[in-house]
C-alpha cells in the first residue's frame, strides 16, 4: 500500500495544478481582442475634365464603285487588237479592244444598197401618184365627151338621122370612159397608202443602215469614262460573239466604301444625314490618307449581318484604290458638349465607371458617345455623365471585386497622363481637317 500511495502523489499534484490553472484563468482579467484593419485596394486614377470633344467610330468595310461595268461584244468578229491591261488606268475614249471590222463593213454596204433601192422605189411611187392625178383630169374630160356623144346619137335616132347601132356604140364608149375614170380614181385614192408603205420600207432600210454603221463603230471598244481596268477577258485571235465579256472596269471618280454600322448608331446617323450634317471618315491605303463622306445608308440588311451598311463616297485620295479592298474607317461625328475622355480600363461593362469619394468607390452609369482617337493614335472612350465634375478622380484600374463602398488607395503614378493632358495632346482639329480635305 505504501507503494500505491507514492504512485498517487504525482497524479494528485497534476490534478491540483490543472484545477488551479482553470481557477486562475476563470478569475483573471480578459485580454483585449485585436482590432481587424480594412484593406485598401491600390488603384490607378485620373482627374476628370469634361469638355467638348469630337467622337469617332471605327468601322470596317470594303471598297467598290457605283459604276462597275463589264464591257461586252456587240458584234461578231475576230479580235485583232487588245491594248487594255489588267490594272491599267485609262481615260474616257481610250481604245480597249478592236474587232475585225470586215464583216460589219459588208453589212453596212448591204444595208446602204437596200436603202438606195428603196429610195428609188419611193420616188417611183411619187411620180406614179402625180401622173395618176394628171391622167384623172384628162380621163374625166374624155368621159364628158363620151356622155355628150351618147346624147347626140340618141337625138339623131329620134330624128331618124341615126341608127340604134350608133347609140349602142356611143353608150359603149361612155361606159369604157366611166370604167377608166373609176380605175384612175382608185389609183389616186390608193396613192397615199402606197407612198406610206414605200416610206416605211425606206425608213426600215435606213434604220438597218444606221444599225450597221453603229455596229461598225462598236468594233472598237473604248472606255466609257475615266476608269481602272479590273480584268481583260479576251486576246487577239479569239472569235467574239454577241454578249461575250471583253473588259471589266470601274469609274475612278465614283468610288465608294460600304461599311457595317453598329445597331446603336444607325438611328443617330440617319438623323444627322436628314439634317445635312457632313459626316467625314478617314482611312488609309497604300500609305495615303483617303477622305470619304457618308452619303447614304443601305435600305436592306445583308444576309449574315446584324446591321445595315453605310455607303461612304470617296472624296479625295482614292484614285489608286482597288475594288473589294478591306479598309478601316475612322468616322468623325459632330462635337459633343459636356463629354469626357476616359481610357477603356475605366469602363466596367458598357456603361459604368467608378469615382473615388473619400477613399471609397462610387459607381456611376454613363452614356457612351463613341470613341476618341488622339493624334498619337491612342483610342479612348468618350462618355457623358452629368454628375461627374471637373477635378473628380475616376478609377482607371479593373478590379474584379469593384463594388460601391470598396476602400481604395489611388496610386501616385507620374507616367499615367491626366485627363487634361490626354485632351490637350489628343484633341483632333476636325475643322482644319475638313478644310484641307476640300
Amino acid at each position: 500500500m505504501p507503494r500505491v500511495g507514492r504512485a498517487l502523489i504525482p497524479l494528485l499534484i497534476l490534478a491540483l495544478s490543472v484545477v488551479g490553472f482553470l481557477i486562475l484563468r476563470a478569475t483573471g482579467p480578459e485580454a483585449p481582442a485585436p482590432e481587424g484593419e480594412e484593406r485598401a485596394w491600390p488603384v490607378r486614377g485620373f482627374v476628370a475634365e469634361p469638355g467638348t470633344h469630337h467622337p469617332s467610330v471605327v468601322l470596317y468595310g470594303r471598297s467598290g464603285s457605283a459604276q462597275d461595268a463589264t464591257l461586252r461584244a456587240a458584234v461578231r468578229g475576230d479580235v485583232t487588237e487588245v491594248p487594255a491591261r489588267d490594272g491599267q488606268t485609262v481615260r474616257e475614249g481610250d481604245l480597249l479592244v478592236r474587232i475585225d471590222p470586215a464583216e460589219a463593213q459588208l453589212a453596212l454596204r448591204q444595208a446602204r444598197a437596200e436603202a438606195d433601192e428603196l429610195e428609188g422605189a419611193l420616188e417611183s411611187e411619187q411620180l406614179r401618184a402625180r401622173f395618176d392625178r394628171e391622167a384623172l383630169v384628162r380621163e374625166r374630160e374624155l368621159r364628158d365627151i363620151a356622155s355628150r356623144g351618147l346624147e347626140r346619137a340618141r337625138d339623131l335616132r329620134e330624128r331618124d338621122m341615126g341608127s340604134d347601132s350608133d347609140v349602142d356604140d356611143a353608150r359603149e364608149r361612155l361606159e369604157q370612159a366611166e370604167l377608166t375614170v373609176q380605175n384612175r380614181e382608185e389609183a389616186v385614192a390608193d396613192a397615199p397608202m402606197r407612198l406610206a408603205a414605200a416610206e416605211a420600207r425606206l425608213d426600215r432600210a435606213r434604220a438597218a443602215a444606221e444599225q450597221a454603221s453603229l455596229d461598225l463603230e462598236r468594233t472598237e471598244v473604248r472606255a466609257p469614262f475615266d476608269a481602272r481596268v479590273v480584268s481583260v477577258r479576251t486576246s487577239p485571235g479569239e472569235r467574239a460573239r454577241d454578249g461575250d465579256e471583253l473588259v471589266r472596269l470601274f469609274n475612278l471618280d465614283d468610288l465608294e466604301i460600304r461599311a457595317g454600322l453598329p445597331l446603336d448608331l444607325e438611328t443617330r446617323l440617319e438623323t444627322l444625314l436628314a439634317e445635312d450634317q457632313p459626316l467625314r471618315a478617314v482611312t488609309h491605303a497604300g500609305g495615303r490618307d483617303i477622305t470619304t463622306e457618308l452619303e447614304r445608308i443601305e435600305g436592306e440588311t445583308r444576309s449574315g449581318a446584324s446591321g445595315s451598311h453605310g455607303v461612304f463616297r470617296v472624296v479625295d485620295g482614292g484614285r489608286s484604290l482597288g475594288l473589294n479592298r478591306f479598309l478601316e474607317l475612322d468616322l468623325h461625328l459632330p462635337e459633343e458638349a459636356d463629354s469626357l475622355v476616359v481610357p477603356f480600363e475605366a469602363l466596367y461593362g458598357r456603361d459604368r465607371v467608378f469615382r473615388v469619394e473619400d477613399g471609397r468607390l462610387q459607381s456611376l452609369t454613363v452614356e457612351r458617345l463613341g470613341e476618341y482617337r488622339s493624334k498619337a493614335g491612342d483610342t479612348l472612350a468618350l462618355i457623358r455623365q452629368s454628375e461627374i465634375e471637373s477635378g473628380d478622380v475616376l478609377v482607371a484600374t479593373r478590379l474584379p471585386n469593384a463594388v460601391d463602398g470598396l476602400r481604395v488607395e489611388v496610386e501616385d503614378d507620374e507616367d499615367l497622363p491626366s485627363a487634361a493632358e490626354a485632351v490637350r495632346e489628343g484633341e483632333p482639329d476636325i475643322t482644319e481637317q475638313g478644310s484641307s480635305d476640300e
